[in-house]
């Protein structure tokens, strides 16, 4: 019966292997971090910003943008927009990341340019 010899791993199989195993232990860091931190229990903080208006067929549509401040996420985040003349409407975005944005738009029947648009976050869920 032949004797088998054990042949030692290439270097490059060990390079490959180490890299493996820091990109696991920074997964791994990353993950174990946020677990301490708490990310979940800090509420979030957002705020809408006002952006380009354009004309479509039914109206005007103000695009914003959702900036999410903390790093607690939110979902199903009811944005509402309030023209000077007092139309009001509303959307409502499925999810603002924790230090993330999203960006929506609002529709108005009125032409919202060269009026006051105040837009605000009426609330959220906690996904």
């Amino acid at each position: 019966m032949a004797k088998r010899q054990s042949v030692p791993a290439p270097l490059l199989e060990w390079i490959a292997a180490g890299i493996g195993l820091i990109l696991l232990m920074i997964v791994l860091g990353a993950i174990g971090r946020e677990a301490i931190t708490g990310a979940a229990d800090e509420p979030p903080a957002i705020t809408v910003t006002a952006g380009q208006v354009t004309q479509v067929s039914s109206g005007f549509v103000v695009a914003f943008e959702a900036s999410n401040a903390s790093r607690g996420t939110a979902a199903a985040v009811e944005i509402e927009g309030k023209l000077a003349s007092g139309e009001t409407s509303s959307a409502t975005l499925d999810y603002v990341p924790g230090r993330g944005t999203t960006s929506g738009g609002l529709f108005f029947k009125a032409d919202p340019r060269g009026q006051q648009v105040e837009l605000r976050a009426l609330g959220y869920q906690t996904p």
